[in-house]
């Protein structure tokens, strides 16, 4: 019998195919090129069989042997770059792709492939002459639009980059990622308002997804709107219950805002998705630190070891062990290891508390300058930020005058008490003071909410004030104190005191909505309180971004007291002054006098403020180890040790420690008959 020749061969297997009768085909094809092994259209043929079976990895074979034989052929170059992209083989592919052929391929799925692939592999300028190509024979494409947008604004070229994905949005209005991408791109061209909106609009039209509002969440990260940052973030999270590193993240933010039973909650909940996930041990580790509950360390460290946690992310549990027990080389040894799993500035932390323990200033210091200086690098800019913060309390310090506050119509009265306003530069001990408080009954703490903030803004700034008639007060204090109600039991006589370093700036504000309201200033050694603001490591908003550097601080520091000491001069205020070095050297003597000036009952010489911070649960400022500890002298004079370190912001400096009462070549204390310990002036 006479064997067919290959164009019968062809003829019969391209019959099958048609058909549908693609596994006949593949077999005749197999068994034709075994006879035939140099015939290239046999080759191309039984690629294009197998290719439509979808065993690409045959397709590639038959192909690559038709290209190598007919390497002109753009047919089968397009088929073998498709087959090399359904395996993954993408490197392969693309050097296939060269422009020209891409070009000169009638189809254009060669030119489409090429531009994708050019893409991943951030060829962007030739991506883009690719999408062009095949955009203007298929102008109405979306997926194109969308992907050249994005080509365009991995170039630099914003705006053309929102024109062509908004264009892509109106064609495929059911398609999230281009949203998304449209989001990005307009943040890319500094239009944040607009960004923010087509993604609050994409996170509403399809409310099972999780991308916009993370999207989104990003976006506030990098321009430094840390807490529309977290409001995004636990949204997201809220949409992924089952995306176990998006619950870790969100986790691990809550505890940086010191909702520690919450970042529990969801770095376990990540953890029984993924049990091995090391940046939920982390996360787990920091929360058990910030919570004191770092005897519970050891446990974390056998279940992460039981899990088969990453070296790294164990060793960092183990640093913070080491460090409670006081075992320094071995917390070093373990921080080392952590390096690759735990932020860089959280690193250089650690060593920093690390070498102050150990008694070494110097390279105590040295840590927390790089602590300061990694963080000084993020995207958000904290220079900027802090000097922006500032330029707005100068702004409305040079607003405070005799005659402006002397325009201020009479404030209505009110059917509640004023709340009590504790304040003090950032580190002088108002936590401490403040867990002291909340031990008297009828008591209701809040700890550093910015609730005076949030309404100095909605109603219109600081500058608004003298214009306020009594129905716009009114409605203030009501949403103050509605407000304050989302925090505790608020009944008709509770007093409410609210603690917030930094409403040192903000005195107008309050005494046009609380005429009556007492002020408590907690005060401290200015080298003392600058010391510690430089070695604590904040999160960088733009009030503590001050903090960043010793001569912001310094300046910050000098303004706020400037402010503070003219709104005194200018303004009837009520005050008691409470120094640190004071409460710490006779609790009792210090604290006495102040529960009987707010008319709260004092509990004797006995009292113990560890049981009401045990009581609390958990602290949410940088104060949170100090607090569940005696009352302890270790922090007060401390600034000596780093002496050399501060002496440059001393000239800044050196007037507020006189004019306080301390001194910089001794150690003396403002004394007990202090002048300015309660007045009203």
């Amino acid at each position: 019998m006479t064997s067919s020749t290959p164009s019968e061969q062809l003829n019969q297997i391209a019959g099958l195919a048609r058909i549908g009768r693609l596994d006949e085909a593949a077999v005749m094809a197999a068994s034709a090129t075994a006879v035939h092994p140099q015939d290239a259209t046999l080759a191309a043929l039984g690629g294009a069989v197998e290719f439509h079976r979808r065993q690409y990895d045959r397709a590639a074979t038959y192909l690559e042997r038709a290209h190598a034989m007919r390497p002109q052929d753009l047919v089968v170059r397009t088929n073998l770059v498709e087959s090399y992209l359904h395996l993954g083989r993408n490197t392969q592919a693309l050097a296939l792709c060269d422009e020209a052929a891409a070009l000169a391929e009638p189809s254009l799925r060669l030119a489409g492939m090429a531009a994708h692939l050019a893409q991943e592999a951030e060829d962007f300028p030739l991506a883009s002459r690719l999408y062009r190509h095949v955009l203007a024979k298929r102008p109405d494409d979306w997926s194109l639009l969308n992907n050249l947008g994005n080509t365009l604004r991995q170039m630099g070229e914003g705006e053309e980059a929102v024109k062509l994905l908004q264009r892509a949005a109106k064609l495929a209005p059911d398609a999230p990622p281009i949203r998304v991408n449209l989001g990005n791109a307009l943040f890319g061209t500094g239009r944040g308002e607009e960004g923010e909106q087509v993604l609050r609009d994409a996170a509403r039209d399809f409310p099972d997804d999780h991308v916009p509002m993370l999207t989104l969440a990003n976006y506030y990260r990098e321009v430094g709107l840390l807490d529309r940052y977290y409001e995004a973030l636990a949204e997201a999270a809220r949409r992924a219950p089952d995306n176990a590193g998006l619950q870790s993240d969100y986790g691990t933010e809550a505890a940086r805002q010191g909702h520690f039973d919450l970042a529990e909650a969801r770095l376990e909940a990540s953890l029984a998705l993924e049990p091995a996930l090391g940046p939920s041990f982390v996360g787990l580790a920091a929360v058990y630190e910030r919570a004191n509950r770092e005897a519970e360390l050891d446990s974390l460290a056998e279940r992460a070891a039981a899990a088969g946690v990453d070296d790294p992310s164990r060793a960092y549990i183990d640093a913070l062990r080491f460090k409670r027990a006081e075992r320094f080389e071995d917390a070093f040894a373990a921080l080392e290891l952590s390096t690759e799993v735990v932020q860089s500035d959280r690193v250089a932390q650690v060593r920093g508390i690390l070498f102050d323990r150990m008694g070494q200033p110097d390279e105590a210091f040295a840590a927390f300058a790089e602590m300061n200086a990694i963080n000084l690098e993020q995207p958000s800019q904290p220079g900027v930020l802090a000097r922006l913060h500032r330029e707005g309390v100068a702004r409305d310090s040079a607003l405070l005058t005799p005659e402006w506050a002397a325009g201020w119509s009479a404030s209505p009265s009110s059917d509640r008490p004023a709340p009590v306003f504790l304040l003090g530069f950032p580190r002088s001990g108002t936590t401490l003071l403040d867990t002291m408080l909340m031990t008297a009954p009828d008591t209701l703490v809040l700890e550093e909410e910015d609730i005076i903030g949030q309404i100095e803004h909605e109603l219109g700034g600081m500058e608004v004030l003298p214009s306020l008639d009594e129905e716009a007060i009114r409605a203030a204090r009501a949403r103050y104190f509605e407000r304050v109600a989302g925090f505790g039991p608020l009944g008709p006589e509770t007093m409410v005191i609210d603690k917030h370093p930094l409403h040192l700036n903000q005195v107008p504000t309050i005494l046009r909505l609380f005429p009556d309201a007492k002020f408590v200033l907690a005060l401290r050694h200015p080298c003392d309180v600058l010391l510690s603001c430089f070695i604590t490591n904040f999160r960088t908003n733009p009030a503590m971004s001050n903090f960043l550097a010793l001569d912001t601080a310094a300046e910050f520091y000098d303004m706020s007291f400037a402010y503070w000491t003219k709104a005194r001069a200018i303004f009837d205020m009520s005050v008691r002054t409470v120094v640190y070095e004071r409460l710490v050297a006779d609790q009792a003597r210090e604290l006495e006098p102040l529960f009987d000036w707010l008319g709260l009952p004092w509990q004797g010489e006995d009292f113990d403020h560890r049981d009401a911070a045990r009581a609390r649960g958990v602290v949410r400022t940088a104060s949170y180890a100090q607090v569940t500890e005696a009352v302890y002298t270790r922090a007060a004079g401390r600034w000596r040790r780093y002496e050399r370190h501060l002496a440059s912001v001393f000239p800044t400096l050196k007037p507020w420690v006189e004019g306080f009462g301390y001194a910089l070549d001794d150690d003396r204390v403002p004394p007990w008959d202090e002048p300015s310990g309660s007045t009203r002036r």
